[in-house]
């Protein structure tokens, strides 16, 4: 889902400058409410700062380690060898929500047990902020939340809902609200940020198909790809933090936001050499996509994942790509060559 970001006294840019600044949570703070147009909770444990945030990622984690993940590989291949080949079955089809949006949804359904969501989750669409309009509201999500919550204090099901509604942080089972800001943040920081990232990699093999015959003749280079698909197309360019923590107060300046521009780190020349050329085998590659310090990304190990799979089902496959349409959206300069919203793009496989 897309965030709405106050606009920033000040930017953090490059590698070095951000990794500092996103280690120190008590200068900038992520004790902050975001989205407030659509919704008055924190996302947690995005939204608050340790040692409280720790309380709620120890509890989450186990959903989201590596072996969790990755016992569900058979289960997205099967997903995602279906939805590839639906998709080249038809023309004039767009990636982002023909393709990429079931695949990670698809996915999702599989991680939290919960496969009768999933076609209510595409019907969103890659922002559920406006799944019913082009003007924002949390009323879509919220309805299902609400609805999902209370399905899991009654119910005896073994899903990610009953595991949220049933946890207890400092001995306490968590609240509605609390369930509101868990569950909000596990449906969309997998959601349109993969999106992105899916539907990149297979933009950028179709437009370079060097780079896709190169993975097939050396899929041991796949991990190194994500790694760089990651740095490339930096699924989340900036995030906010500020300056005064939020919480119970009521004089908050309004020059207190600060950004974490995660895209200049990755673009970093003094780290990355060349870097606005893909290297399928960049051999040091410590991008900032998932962020760094206490708050980075609890499902980097989704992304990663399901990217894997998503590039050994194309590379096995043995299609060839080609763009046939696209409407893309590209970065201010200097980073005028590089996606930032892929609106639409339609291949055919020859």
């Amino acid at each position: 889902m897309s965030a709405l970001q106050p606009s920033a006294n000040r930017v953090f840019k490059g590698h070095k400058e951000l990794r500092e600044a996103l280690r120190d949570t008590q200068t900038y703070s992520s004790d902050l409410q975001g989205d407030a147009d659509v919704r008055d909770y924190r996302q947690l444990p995005l939204e608050v700062d340790p040692p409280r945030h720790h309380l709620y990622r120890s509890a989450l984690a186990p959903i989201f380690v590596k072996p969790s993940i990755e016992r569900h590989v058979d289960a997205f291949t099967v997903n995602t060898k279906k939805i590839v080949e639906d998709y080249f079955k038809q023309s004039n089809q767009n990636v982002v929500s023909n393709l990429a949006l079931p695949i990670v949804m698809q996915n999702l359904g599989v991680i939290y047990n919960r496969p009768q969501d999933v076609a209510e989750w595409i019907s969103w669409g890659p922002d559920v902020w406006t799944a019913e309009s082009e003007q924002r509201s949390g009323e879509v999500l919220h309805r299902y939340l609400d609805r999902i919550y209370e399905e899991a204090l009654i119910g005896s099901s073994d899903d990610v809902w009953r595991q949220i509604a049933t946890m207890e942080i400092e001995g306490q089972q968590v609240s509605a609200s609390v369930f509101r800001g868990i569950a909000g943040v596990l449906l969309a920081g997998g959601r349109d940020t993969v999106v992105k990232l899916l539907t990149g990699i297979i933009w950028h093999l179709a437009r370079k198909p060097s780079d896709l015959q190169k993975l097939r003749n050396n899929p041991d280079l796949v991990s190194a790809a994500i790694q760089e698909f990651l740095r490339f197309f930096s699924p989340l360019p900036m995030m906010n933090r500020t300056m005064v923590p939020e919480s119970g107060r009521t004089d908050l300046p309004d020059d207190r936001y600060v950004g974490m521009s995660f895209i200049s780190g990755n673009f970093d020349t003094t780290v990355f050499e060349n870097p606005f050329e893909v290297n399928l085998e960049r051999p040091r590659n410590p991008h900032l996509s998932f962020g760094f310090g206490p708050h980075t990304c609890l499902g980097n190990h989704i992304a990663e994942i399901e990217a894997k799979v998503f590039i050994r089902v194309i590379i096995e496959s043995g299609k060839n790509l080609v763009v046939e349409e696209e409407d893309i959206s590209f970065h201010k300069p200097p980073l005028e060559m590089v996606p930032d919203q892929f609106r639409y793009v339609a291949l055919i496989s020859i």
